[in-house]
């Protein structure tokens, strides 16, 4: 299955030989073995190759077979050390300022905890990671992708997004707000088409406002955050973005609450049988979201 992944990568039999450290005929050996077993022909040979329609969803199948290979090698080299298994969590920023290293305290103190491997990203590269199965679980924001076929999901608490200045700025003295006061303010605005958008814009509309010009558009945490703090422009966070920020006294969050929120915090796991490691991860991440709202 790596051959056939490399073939297609590559575009051509010698490229793909030379990417994998063998040879033209050996390449092409593995090939027509793998068209043989499944009976399908993937490419039209000539000078150059040419996917024929079966390569799609082969190369689909063979990403995941490929992922569950290495998965399982995974596993297996961490239960050889002592551990149940291992885990490999995508964590959305919102999940990771507090729920994540909870949980990790928690099995981290087990001698014989799972083995963990933490990617944290944003949504779209999360989910396109665990569509691939290179990842076990995502923790973060629940969207409409959670609940596909073959999903298991969990809701584990609700995290409003807050709006948020530098420390000191003078809408930050303001106890009562208006979205009208802040409409004409620099924004430092979601991407388009993102959930968080959305709900930005919803908040303007319901109060009969156009939405705000973006002074910039961010879809790093780290970058938002680091501009509002040297700047006057306004903008918006995870509610544990936010508090984390207010605790070291970097950002505050301004008297405005959005529409609608973005949707709660929960994880997304594959509905097959979990691995006991996966098991403890879930129960993990049930009792630090519980600890965090008591």
């Amino acid at each position: 299955m790596e051959v056939l992944l490399a073939i297609a990568r590559c575009g051509s039999i010698t490229a793909a030989a030379d990417a994998l450290g063998s040879t033209q005929p050996a390449v092409s050996q593995w090939l027509s073995e793998i068209e043989a077993a499944l009976g399908v022909p993937l490419f039209v040979r000539g000078r150059q190759i040419r996917a024929t329609a079966y390569l799609a969803p082969v190369r689909r199948h063979a990403r995941r077979m490929v992922a569950d290979s290495h998965a399982l090698g995974d596993e297996l080299r961490a239960v050889s050390v002592g551990a149940t298994g291992c885990v490999r969590m995508g964590v959305m920023l919102a999940a990771a300022v507090e729920l994540v290293p909870a949980a990790i305290v928690e099995m981290q103190s087990e001698p014989s905890g799972p083995h963990l491997q933490i990617v944290e990203d944003i949504a779209a590269g999360l989910w396109t990671r665990f569509e691939r199965s290179e990842l076990d679980i995502l923790v973060g924001r629940l969207d409409e992708r959670a609940f596909g076929g073959g999903l298991l999901q969990e809701t584990l608490f609700d995290d409003l997004h807050a709006v948020v200045v530098r420390t000191g700025h003078p809408l930050a003295r303001k106890r009562t707000l208006r979205w009208s006061d802040v409409r004409d303010c620099p924004w430092v605005l979601p991407p388009p088409e993102t959930a968080l958008r959305r709900a930005l814009d919803a908040s303007f509309l319901d109060h009969g406002l156009a939405p705000p010009r973006a002074w910039l558009e961010s879809a790093s945490t780290t970058v938002t955050e680091e501009v509002l703090r040297r700047t006057d422009a306004i903008g918006v966070l995870s509610g544990a973005a936010a508090r984390r920020n207010q605790a070291r006294r970097l950002l505050s969050a301004l008297a405005l609450r959005l529409s609608s929120n973005v949707g709660p915090i929960g994880m997304v796991w594959d509905a097959r049988e979990p691995s006991l490691a996966l098991v403890a991860v879930l129960d993990a991440l049930r009792n630090a979201a519980k600890r965090m709202h008591e």
